[in-house]
């Protein structure tokens, strides 16, 4: 691998000289109706929307912290909404290179933000998105070692989807031309049809362990057992912001206690 990069953000057009390894974090403007609306009517448009904040923050914390400890690591931020919004403008100061996300689907959306990567020299890209804050750096590290000597490394989540997509940019195939087309995006086969077509393509992929997302009422269940009972024992710095976040909104956590029948008089 060549020592020297250039990197070329699509917001600044700036350029840095070391860059062999793209971390991309897809997210969106956040706003109360338009962010974990799978979350209604239990939990409300608003408290969903901080819920959503606290997610990015924690994901954007953990891509910073890995970018720091490993050299040649850029960590980027691909962007739906105002490029004015605070937390490009918080990203910006963590380091992070801004890609405007476009138009399409996600398909089309994370085809072009490979595109970018290679536009700027890159070796590798890991992409991954804002449900899963409980995400690691070793999530990233073992994602890094694969693409060693795979073309494509897939994060399962438990929902058919996958938390992260990690892509060899070095070789003559572009695995970007096939493994976003013909996707039933937002769907439980997205999993299974992305890694039928690496395979179709003859691609060397590999998976990393399931995880999960947070999406559905269920799912913050599953987050409130492991961030509160487990993780935060154990590494405190994990999803700090979503653990300070249910810890200070008792109303985030009330529609996850069981009820309980009214007795007869």
């Amino acid at each position: 691998m060549p020592d020297r990069r250039r990197l070329v953000s699509e917001m600044t057009r700036t350029k840095t000289s070391e860059m062999t390894t793209a971390v991309m974090v897809f997210a969106k403007e956040p706003a109360p109706g338009r962010v974990k609306t799978r979350l209604s009517p239990a939990v409300s448009p608003e408290d969903a929307c901080a819920l959503y904040e606290a997610f990015l923050q924690d994901v954007l914390e953990m891509v910073e912290r890995f970018g720091d400890e490993h050299r040649g690591v850029q960590p980027w931020l691909a962007w739906s909404g105002s490029l004015e919004a605070s937390a490009v403008r918080g990203a910006v100061d963590q380091g992070f290179r801004v890609h405007p996300q476009g138009d399409g689907d996600l398909g089309d959306r994370m085809k072009r933000g490979v595109a970018a990567v290679r536009e700027a020299g890159g070796d590798r890209v890991i992409i991954l998105g804002t449900d899963s804050p409980t995400l690691s750096k070793e999530h990233l590290s073992t994602a890094l070692l694969l693409l060693r000597d795979r073309q494509v490394v897939f994060g399962p989540s438990f929902d058919g989807g996958y938390y992260l997509l990690g892509l060899d940019l070095g070789g003559d195939e572009r695995p970007e031309e096939v493994i976003f087309e013909g996707i039933s995006w937002s769907t439980p086969a997205v999993m299974e049809e992305s890694w039928a077509r690496a395979q179709e393509a003859g691609l060397l992929c590999e998976l990393l362990g399931f995880w999960y997302d947070v999406d559905t009422v269920e799912d913050l269940k599953t987050l409130r057992f492991h961030l509160v009972d487990y993780l935060a024992e154990r590494d405190p710095q994990i999803a700090r912001h979503t653990g300070q976040l249910l810890a200070s909104r008792p109303s985030l956590l009330s529609p996850l206690e069981p009820s309980h029948p009214q007795e007869d008089p």
